[in-house]
């Protein structure tokens, strides 16, 4: 759940001074107030920590056992057969 922000919302940081330079430097190169240029940063930085931590991480076992899978699909069921078969009768105007 996203709680509703209102523009009126502020946040109060302390910044050392090779960090506000840092800032100040980038946000002239990219033509940017300190607020937008702050709120953008922000965003990017949660979005990639999201990301990050949502994204499905796989062992290498278990990548093994996908691909096996991939090279040995499973057999047909006996009702994926008669589907077949009835696909096969349509087109054919059995």
């Amino acid at each position: 759940m996203v709680e509703e922000v209102h523009k009126e919302d502020t946040l109060k940081i302390r910044v050392d001074q090779p960090t506000l330079h840092l800032m100040e430097t980038a946000r002239r190169y990219l033509k940017l107030d300190k607020s937008k240029f702050i709120r953008q940063s922000i965003r990017e930085k949660a979005e990639s920590v999201i990301a990050e931590h949502e994204r499905t991480r796989f062992s290498a076992e278990d990548w093994d056992m996908f691909f096996a899978r991939l090279d040995q699909p499973a057999k047909p069921t006996a009702r994926m057969e008669r589907a077949a078969q009835k696909y096969r009768d349509i087109i054919s105007g059995s």
